[in-house]
């Protein structure tokens, strides 16, 4: 809730061993240096989420951003899914979801190809699925 779930923690904690044991100064913070022979590439960050607001994804993009600073990788951005658990549903039910879809797969064909993707494409991702009431949304 509001930041990393526990298997992408587990995820980036394996991770620790591409970073040598010591201490270097990059960018006037202290880091580890990469170990040599490990592969670098850029980082993308692909998540969803229930709610409304695209600023529930603050927290995990924060610890997305600096966990790239500290293995010295590049941060390529995110595909940020809201209503993660309806997109399905509507999808089975035969709502004009698609696009979000479609979107997503167009999003990773510019990484590829250009090494990033277009803000365009990404606000398709992210696109408001369901409207927001002030109403309980769910069954009791």
């Amino acid at each position: 809730m509001d930041g990393i779930t526990g298997p992408l923690k587990n995820l980036l904690d394996r991770i620790i061993p591409l970073g040598e044991p010591f201490f270097e100064l990059r960018d006037g913070h202290c880091r580890h240096p990469g170990r040599k022979g490990a592969k670098g590439g850029k980082l993308v960050l692909v998540s969803n989420c229930g709610f409304w607001e695209m600023d529930n994804f603050d927290p995990l993009l924060a610890h997305m951003e600096a966990m790239s600073k500290n293995v010295g990788r590049e941060f390529a951005g995110a595909l940020l899914s809201l209503h993660g658990p309806v997109l399905k549903a509507m999808l089975d039910q035969g709502y004009p979801v698609e696009d979000v879809l479609e979107a997503a797969r167009e999003a990773g064909r510019q990484l590829v190809q250009k090494g990033e993707m277009d803000p365009g494409t990404l606000a398709t991702v992210s696109r408001e699925l369901i409207r927001k009431s002030s109403e309980r949304s769910w069954p009791r």
